[in-house]
């Protein structure tokens, strides 16, 4: 009798090995969503640096500089452990791919190429980052709670924050430890949907009376932000998802919903038309400049004429120093802005019509992607990744008419887009489940022949 030993060095998968790959992965998704959006609390402990206070100052953030490689170097090492498929990864980048590349390319013509190498190099790291480790999670349930116990850890740091810290209610609105109000309701914009999960869910928040907490306390702070944007955005995507929903399960209303959007699309150029834009927006909003935005909005358009094929660069539009302090007060801006509050000015300005069209490829290619993992793997309904993703989708889509959220180093918002993105496109998903009732079907008719076959007289195949 011969026995065969396994060898010293063999390379086995072990269960506990899986366990622990697992608890990296929600524990280096935590510390990016902590990352992204509680990057200011430190400020309400200690205040604000002289150095990030000075608009003059070209020093860097040390922290930033730092936390962004080691994250993407752990995220590797995480999909080098996980043996993730090169297949799986490559659709996880696809979509983010034409526009990093851009960025990078960006530092040939840039108006300031040492300020684009910093900052698209920040972004490179960070989102190529996101979408790996979105591909490491092979289950939306095991994804959708690490992400509930990350924003779990931010909405009780705001609490505490609104409890001891007078700092975090603004004469704007409550800011918690984002820093600004918009800040905080755009965290609130994405948390609440993964709260309302949790609450019916108990598998992705451990309690559903945990995520009725979450989800009362989250809208009641997003209420105290009094971010107008925040709140439009959060029925601007919940309105589309259940419009998708709608729209799919009946052809009749997908008619009369469409007539209707026409209709209102007419009536809507008819009251531009007749009243103006700017009586318009004082009817609508009591502010047609949409506080300053108007001012912002012509510099970043003339950045934009100066080169409207590849633009001034990536993040080269808000350099700093005395120079963009000049140039914005020529224009009657007396503050130092480092985004345009609008995210398609934004990338416009800085990569030109070639920006545009890689960001426009990144927005359809997610789009799709979501709505084929929302109609194939969760059946149209709206508790689940794919619907989570059309719903941030949309969010976005009007959140960036007033901030500029699309591929910002250290955004929240966009960066969350960029995870869910790559999670939906996994070609797996649907393979997987497939295979499974496959294999059931496959079960229960070699049962049946066993049967037939032990009732003929005949050894059942194995």
């Amino acid at each position: 009798m011969v026995i065969i030993m396994p060898a010293a060095n063999a390379d086995v998968y072990r269960p506990q090995d899986e366990v622990f790959l697992g608890v990296v992965r929600d524990l280096l998704l935590c510390g990016f969503i902590l990352y992204l959006f509680a990057f200011k609390a430190s400020d309400l402990w200690f205040g604000v640096s002289k150095v990030e206070a000075d608009t003059s100052s070209a020093a860097g953030n040390l922290f930033n500089q730092l936390i962004i490689p080691a994250m993407f170097f752990a995220v590797c090492l995480l999909v080098r452990a996980s043996r993730i498929s090169a297949r799986r990864l490559k659709h996880a980048l696809v979509p983010v791919a034409p526009f990093l590349l851009v960025i990078m390319l960006s530092v040939v013509w840039s108006d300031y190429p040492e300020l684009t190498i910093r900052r698209a190099s920040n972004e490179l790291l960070q989102t190529t980052a996101l979408a790996l480790l979105a591909a490491c999670f092979s289950s939306a349930t095991a994804m959708l709670g690490a992400l509930f116990r990350a924003f779990l850890i931010i909405g009780c740091l705001d609490l505490l924050a609104y409890a001891f810290f007078p700092d975090s209610i603004t004469d704007l609105g409550f800011a918690g430890i984002h820093g600004h109000k918009n800040l905080a309701g755009e965290f609130f914009v994405l948390a609440l949907p993964v709260y309302f999960l949790g609450t019916l869910n108990k598998q992705i928040s451990g309690s559903r009376l945990l995520g009725s907490l979450c989800l009362i306390s989250g809208i009641a702070m997003l209420v105290a932000t009094q971010s107008k944007t925040s709140v439009g955005a959060v029925v601007f995507g919940l309105s589309l998802l259940l419009l998708a929903r709608a729209l799919s399960s009946n052809s009749t209303l997908r008619t009369s919903l469409l007539l209707s959007f026409l209709l209102g699309l007419l009536c809507a150029i008819a009251v531009t038309i007749v009243w103006g834009p700017s009586e318009l927006l004082e009817t609508l909003i009591g502010d047609p400049t949409l506080t300053g935005r108007d001012q912002i909005w012509r510099f970043a358009i003339s950045k934009f004429n100066g080169d409207p094929v590849f633009g001034v660069g990536y993040g080269a539009i808000w350099q700093v120093g005395l120079e963009i302090q000049l140039a914005l007060r020529a224009m009657g801006l007396y503050f130092v802005f480092n985004e345009a509050h609008n995210g398609y000015l934004e990338i416009a300005a800085q990569l030109g019509i070639v920006g545009v069209a890689c960001l426009l490829f990144f927005l359809v290619t997610t789009l799709l992607n979501s709505l084929s993992y929302w109609t194939t793997v969760e059946k149209n309904r709206l508790l689940g990744a794919g619907a989570l993703t059309i719903y941030v989708f949309w969010a976005l889509v009007l959140s960036n008419i007033t901030e500029s959220l699309y591929f910002q180093p250290g955004v929240g918002s966009s960066s969350i887009l960029i995870f869910l993105g790559a999670f939906v496109a996994n070609p797996n998903r649907r393979l997987v489940i497939v295979s499974a009732a496959n294999v059931t079907l496959a079960a229960r008719g070699q049962v049946r022949l066993d049967h037939r076959a032990s009732v003929n007289g005949i050894a059942p195949q194995t």
